[in-house]
């Protein structure tokens, strides 16, 4: 029953920011688009899974609503009536920061690779390299607008201690 009751995520982040996955509702289903490709099958096989799809992602920069340099890709996801700017890094090269402060302003959720200056201040959320560092991966569901860590959950597991504080 719990099963049945947990929302497909909306959008996927790993650990290290590399990898975001984004699930996108289509005749068949759903569709899940990446950030970036992989040669990794795990990575594309975990994404996949996690998000419910049977079909190989399709890259964001080949998304008719996504935007992408190659720095930066941009979308908007409309999940319930409302809609949600999204700005993820595609490497981690160092932008002009007043510029990157813009974009994250108009921005809901950012997503990194690397750690950004605090005048990054996006809407909702900064996934960044510090946050992932202590976060770990993140299944985010928007309509909800719940973040599940996978540090939420360390420390649950016979073969896992979590350090001591």
């Amino acid at each position: 029953m719990m099963l049945l009751a947990t929302p497909v995520p909306d959008i996927l982040i790993s650990r290290d920011g590399r990898h975001v996955g984004i699930t996108m509702p289509s005749e068949n289903g759903s569709q899940l688009v990446s950030l970036r490709g992989t040669r990794s099958d795990y990575a594309r096989e975990n994404l996949m899974e996690l998000a419910s799809v049977k079909s190989d992602p399709i890259p964001m920069a080949d998304w008719p609503s996504a935007h992408c340099t190659s720095e930066f890709c941009a979308m908007t996801l409309t999940r319930d009536g409302r809609d949600w700017e999204l700005l993820m890094a595609r490497n981690n090269m160092r932008v002009e920061e007043r510029a990157l402060a813009a974009a994250c302003e108009r921005a809901d959720i950012v997503v990194a690779v690397r750690w950004l200056p605090r005048s990054c201040q996006p809407r909702w959320l900064k996934a960044d390299g510090k946050f992932l560092e202590q976060s770990g991966g993140l299944a985010i569901v928007l309509g909800e607008q719940s973040i599940v860590r996978v540090s939420d959950y360390q420390g649950q597991h016979g073969w896992w201690r979590a350090e001591p504080d």
